[in-house]
């Protein structure tokens, strides 16, 4: 648990953890005032602290190749240079320089890094809102819209967690186009 509270804005008191994000009033405990306490999930996730670096205490100890001051605990596994605590990167199981991680992500060697995400259902909104500017293209934005929509489920969304609404109102857009697409040919095919 972090060292900060949560505390209450009338006597300045701690507020247990149990009142905050009910979405409901509750009383604090101390002057007994209603509260209602929304407070980011995280806040009350203690931190992790990553492995520290330990500095080199006795002579003939090997040395990072990044931090001359610093232990080595292993080596890269491509370069072969040795590694502090910091420098350490584990990809797929296999240990890995800063410098070899980059060269490898260059050569697209390294499929472990993950650089960029494609969001589709941001995609697939553009494409079904695109039409409107242009409308005959819809006939072909239409379906891939639908398209985008549906790999948007499968895929891994962003970092910042998104609903699935992006997609409903793509798929509904779509296919008030090709609705009106499919009309409108009736109309002409009546029409002839």
């Amino acid at each position: 648990m972090n060292v900060t509270v949560v505390t209450c804005p009338s006597c300045r008191n701690a507020l247990p953890q149990s009142l905050c994000n009910t979405g409901a009033m509750a009383h604090c405990p101390s002057c007994d005032i209603a509260v209602q306490a929304e407070v980011f999930p995280a806040f009350f996730k203690g931190t992790t602290i990553g492995q520290k670096a330990e500095t080199i205490v006795e002579e003939g100890t090997s040395s990072c190749f990044y931090h001359e001051k610093k232990k080595a605990v292993i080596h890269c596994d491509v370069c072969g240079r040795f590694l502090c605590a910091l420098c350490d990167l584990d990809l797929g199981g296999s240990h890995v320089c800063p410098a070899c991680a980059d060269a490898g992500r260059k050569k697209g060697n390294v499929t472990e890094l993950e650089t960029n995400r494609t969001v589709y259902d941001s995609a697939a909104l553009t494409l079904a809102l695109g039409a409107f500017v242009v409308w005959p293209v819809a006939i072909i934005t239409a379906p891939a819209a639908i398209y985008f929509a549906v790999l948007s489920w499968r895929r891994p969304g962003s970092l910042v967690p998104r609903t699935r609404l992006r997609s409903y109102l793509a798929i509904m857009i779509a296919l008030l186009q090709l609705a009106g697409f499919a009309l409108l040919a009736v109309l002409i095919i009546k029409e002839s």
